[in-house]
């Protein structure tokens, strides 16, 4: 998915799929899908979304306060977070 080499959209659903199984906590750092957003849907899991300007991109003379990306949160226990 994105710009990782070699992990797919059937990778990352693998991954969802397994910690709809377990028992314990998770928080997983993602980025936005409509995958994501079904399986937070189906089994009533917390996110919430960061806006962080791309730091990498001011390396190469890019001006970061135009380039943004968008960071996914999700997670399943409760907190104050988000609201």
């Amino acid at each position: 998915m994105g710009h990782y080499g070699g992990y797919t959209e059937q990778d990352f659903e693998n991954l969802l799929q397994a910690l709809s199984n377990i028992k314990g906590r998770f928080l997983l750092s993602s980025y936005p899908s409509d995958v994501l957003h079904r399986y937070i849907q189906t089994n009533g899991w917390q996110s919430g979304a960061i806006e962080m300007y791309c730091s990498a991109s001011a390396i190469m003379g890019a001006d970061t306060q135009t380039r943004t990306k968008t960071e996914c949160l999700t997670w399943n226990y409760p907190t104050g977070l988000f609201g």
